[in-house]
């Protein structure tokens, strides 16, 4: 079951919105339960004490502000579908830099979260995919939303995750065609990176963020553009 939680300073606004989500959810078949707070602090320590898949943000807030609390969960890596709800227009376009999933404006909302609660189910259900690789005698399931980058290493692939690095006897290209339109980028003969964790590309370096460890992995020559054009793709969309 999904957890869910909409935070806004203004209780009315808040239970208005709760209700919503919810009906919206039901409708689409989304079994979850819900959390609502109206007080940003409690919401901070609801994100550090436990997984929140979705999360309906207000911007404009005292205590914590939404790009504040934003700023944590990129910071945490946390896989939290993120997205921001506001009365004020203009303060959509600050919230850029943190990749939010989605906006709602409070004027629009009747018109705006339906098609948003589609999005997030389909999203949701993307998180789920998960590879299948044979290590001898035994299966390995990976959720691929957990695999940070791939490794070549001979006849081997070395499958770096959230939590453990895993070898197994399969190729690259295999690997290429199972991730095929999955957010993977090719950034090297040898390597294959998750766009979801990717920081910046410096130089001949894509640097990934995985909690609080960076990772450097190179940039080859002859991938270097295709690189550059996927993850302004990927920000775009």
């Amino acid at each position: 079951m999904y957890h869910i939680v909409i935070c806004d300073d203004e209780k009315e606004i808040l239970d208005d919105i709760l209700r919503k989500v919810r009906s919206c959810f039901d409708e689409n078949g989304i079994s979850a339960r819900y959390t609502g707070f109206d007080d940003s602090r409690k919401l901070m320590e609801c994100i550090q004490s436990e997984k929140i898949d979705v999360l309906f943000l207000d911007i404009d807030m005292p205590y914590h502000n939404g790009m504040d609390i934003a700023g944590y969960i990129n910071e945490q890596g946390l896989k939290t579908i993120l997205i921001f709800i506001t009365s004020h227009d203009a303060l959509v376009y600050q919230t850029f830099a943190y990749r939010p999933f989605g906006f709602i404006r409070k004027t629009y909302i009747d018109q705006e979260m339906d098609e948003l609660v589609k999005r997030v189910n389909r999203e949701l259900l993307e998180n789920k995919q998960e590879l299948v690789f044979r290590k001898g005698q035994e299966l390995i399931r990976v959720l691929i939303k957990d695999i940070i980058y791939i490794e070549a290493e001979k006849n081997y692939l070395m499958i770096r995750t959230c939590d453990e690095m895993i070898r197994i006897r399969e190729t690259m290209t295999n690997a290429l065609n199972e991730l095929q339109g999955k957010g993977f980028i090719r950034c090297h003969k040898g390597y294959l990176v998750n766009a979801d964790y990717i920081e910046k590309l410096r130089n001949s370096e894509v640097l990934l963020r995985a909690g609080d460890e960076s990772i450097a992995l190179p940039v080859g020559r002859s991938y270097e553009k295709e690189v550059r054009k996927k993850i302004l793709e990927m920000l775009r969309n």
